[in-house]
């Protein structure tokens, strides 16, 4: 016998695992969905071809988390943004710095600039110096950014992923050095500060749309095919809960207490 409110859960879990399957198999079958333009994600070639014209690198960061427990799920999305950004900054010949706080960011970031040099044929502008491991903690890796911005004259500041209060310091300094920025993360009580202090952000859970964007992996996509509908769904139950409670009927608690 299931405990009160588990049969829900039970069902929920289907219908929430069902919908992404779906979403992703559709999505295999070259039915991918249609993601509203973001502007963060459309400024990303806007500021490589800036920092190009300048003459000056672009710098991307992913932020304190791991690909393991820590906001791993975001960090595996800023590996998205990082092939991307790689590419185009190795085919329009500029210069590109790439910082990370975890040793398996650190292996996970190399091979992907590494792979993203060689797809856009410019193997040889690959360099050690170009991923830099900088410190686990986190403000250490703060002031290591900012150093950096500062001594090789960063044109773009590019930070996707999981952050914390050290975000703020280091969009703050980058702000002061002139540089263009582009901010993202999941953390939602550090996204009023890179509203406050970057160019361009992605908000939430766009982080994870835009990686599916850049990717085209058909799983990804069709994940984030799945979660609209799951959202849609949840929206529904709270719109019949609302009737329902306005109206003197307790059916909606009772079946999600069932």
């Amino acid at each position: 016998m299931l405990a009160s409110g588990m049969l829900f859960t039970l069902v929920t879990l289907v219908i929430v695992c069902t919908a992404i399957l779906l979403g992703i198999n559709e999505a295999r079958k070259g039915k991918q969905p249609q993601i509203r333009p973001l502007a963060a994600l459309q400024a990303i070639d806007e500021a490589i071809g800036r920092a190009t014209e300048m003459g000056r690198p672009v710098h991307f960061s992913a932020g304190v988390g791991n690909l393991t427990v820590r906001g791993a799920p975001v960090m595996m999305a800023s590996l998205s943004f990082l092939s991307y950004i790689a590419e185009k900054s190795a085919r329009m010949d500029c210069s590109l710095i790439v910082t990370v706080a975890q040793g398996d960011v650190y292996a996970a970031s190399d091979e992907v600039v590494r792979g993203a040099f060689l797809r856009a044929g410019k193997p040889e502008l690959y360099q050690p110096g170009v991923v830099r491991y900088l410190s686990a903690d986190q403000y250490v890796y703060a002031g290591g950014i900012v150093g950096i911005i500062n001594r090789e004259n960063v044109a773009v500041n590019i930070m996707i992923g999981h952050y914390a209060n050290e975000a703020l310091f280091i969009a703050e300094e980058a702000h002061h050095a002139g540089c263009m920025q582009i901010a993202g993360t999941t953390n939602e009580y550090q996204i009023p500060f890179f509203v406050a202090a970057c160019d361009y952000v992605l908000l939430g859970e766009e982080v994870f749309a835009a990686g599916a964007q850049l990717s085209q992996e058909p799983s990804e996509l069709g994940a984030i095919t799945g979660q609209d509908f799951v959202k849609l769904f949840a929206l529904i139950l709270v719109l019949l809960g609302s009737i329902s409670a306005t109206f003197g009927s307790s059916f909606i608690s009772r079946l999600i207490n069932r």
